[in-house]
């Protein structure tokens, strides 16, 4: 799925649309007109050099840089965190507010209902915070041992100046006995809702995360996570986005951190920001998390959006056997659609293929190499109605590098019926092509090395 690689043969179709424009003008008057509002057109070497490059210029509007949601980013990384508030000594038997030192409050107004509050606030850079822990008012509240206490739910909430973004991390019992803080021997759990309010727009995550056997949320090693969904809304209150991980590997867990796990990604969103023409943009994906948080890697991908003007631009990735599974070290095909919904639009339809090979690293493409770019359209107005490139390149091409030797070929029809076409081939002693024109005729040109001319009919 990389562009950029392809585009580095692009010299392959300038030398092809080069060639159309040293041939003839060629006219149209015995030919069957089929529209006739092109039945005085004239299908020249220029025209026809447009055909090929034109359709290559497809591949530059696409754009499959996904970005995630807010709230789903940090899939793993999740910790209650509760020793932020930390008690100096016990919790003062006492009701109102006392001060605990250090930006501490305590409040014990509430002990005859079984618990008390423990808040604090505090600026950073730029940045108010505000910390409230709710606490079981037990034999372990009321102890003289630091950091002991059992926590009924937490609360953080940072405001930015001005109040411009204001994001909530709340932490609440999620297994049924009451409580957030961890206990030995149990299955905890506890959930999790993140919440970022900034423009206008709230954004909102919510995580069911387990403990572990180790019964602690802060340590990480096996730490999991039982669901995972996002939805982000607008000022009226409208639905403008979903999201959500999932288990694609029937294991029971999204994420674990002792071992491997396949996730399901799927993203939907109306008007992302920062792209004021997309209308919506949907991604599916697979990813494989690995075991003690040492990575991950894509395990299939699926990418659509649809555009404000009425296109809807698609990216699906296929292996050799035609699955969606993308294989190390396989051939793999990269396939970029797009349709159009509008008649108005003067595209009708345009594929393009990247077949290659990901290499053994899928997050990088360092060891990328290219073997062939199919490039397709059809459109409804004006003279050249449906155009096609194909390259093959004799030997994979590694990322960043041009092409040493291979074949292409291209063709374009008119509305008038007629067509033209391009084929040829080069490697590192010359380059040959032959041109048939709309009405037949042929010319073709070989090259060596050095530049030098060998024939031309």
């Amino acid at each position: 799925m990389h562009p950029s690689l392809a585009r580095k043969t692009t010299w392959a179709a300038l030398m092809g649309a080069a060639l159309f424009l040293g041939a003839c003008v060629t006219s149209n008057e015995e030919s069957t007109v089929i529209d006739p509002l092109f039945a005085d057109a004239k299908i020249d070497a220029r025209t026809a050099g447009q055909s090929l490059s034109g359709s290559f210029e497809q591949s530059k509007d696409w754009n499959s840089t996904v970005t995630a949601p807010t709230g789903l980013q940090a899939l793993g990384g999740v910790s209650t965190n509760v020793g932020a508030l930390k008690k100096s000594t016990a919790l003062p038997k006492m009701s109102g507010d006392t001060d605990l030192g250090g930006a501490l409050h305590a409040n014990l107004d509430d002990t005859a209902k079984g618990y008390a509050t423990v808040y604090a606030e505090y600026e950073l850079l730029l940045v108010n915070v505000k910390d409230t822990a709710v606490v079981k008012w037990d034999d372990k509240a009321k102890d003289t041992i630091k950091d002991n206490e059992n926590i009924i739910s937490f609360k953080r909430v940072s405001t930015s100046l001005g109040g411009l973004k204001v994001e909530t991390a709340e932490f609440t019992d999620g297994d049924g006995d009451g409580i957030v803080t961890a206990a030995p021997g149990k299955d905890n759990k506890v959930h999790l809702v993140m919440t970022v309010k900034e423009s206008g727009s709230t954004e909102k995550t919510s995580l069911l995360v387990g403990a572990g056997p180790d019964a602690n949320f802060d340590k990480e090693e096996d730490n999991t996570i039982l669901e995972a969904t996002w939805i982000k809304t607008n000022k009226d209150g409208m639905v403008t986005g979903t999201g959500a991980y999932l288990d694609a590997d029937g294991d029971g867990v999204i994420t674990d951190n002792s071992k491997t796990c396949i996730v399901l990604a799927k993203y939907s969103e109306f008007e992302p920001l920062l792209r004021p023409f997309i209308k919506k943009v949907d991604f599916e994906a697979k990813v494989r998390v690995f075991a003690n948080k040492a990575g991950d890697e894509p395990v299939s991908f699926s990418y659509q959006e649809t555009t404000k003007f009425g296109r809807v631009n698609s990216v699906t990735i296929k292996n050799r056997e035609g699955g969606t599974e993308i294989v190390k070290g396989d051939t793999m095909t990269v396939h970029m659609e797009t349709t159009v919904s509008t008649a108005a639009d003067t595209l009708k339809h345009a594929t393009i293929d990247f077949v290659m090979n990901m290499g053994q690293d899928l997050k990088s493409d360092t060891d990328d190499v290219c073997y062939a770019i199919h490039i397709a359209t059809q459109k409804r107005f004006g003279l050249e109605r449906e155009a096609e490139f194909h390259f093959i390149s004799d030997e994979g091409i590694p990322h960043g590098q041009e092409p040493v030797a291979g074949s292409f070929y291209g063709s374009a029809k008119y509305a008038n019926g007629q067509t033209a076409s391009l084929k040829g081939s080069f490697s590192p002693t010359g380059f040959s092509a032959e041109f048939t024109g709309p009405e037949g005729n042929k010319v073709t040109v070989e090259y060596t090395k050095s530049g030098d001319l060998v024939g031309n009919p």
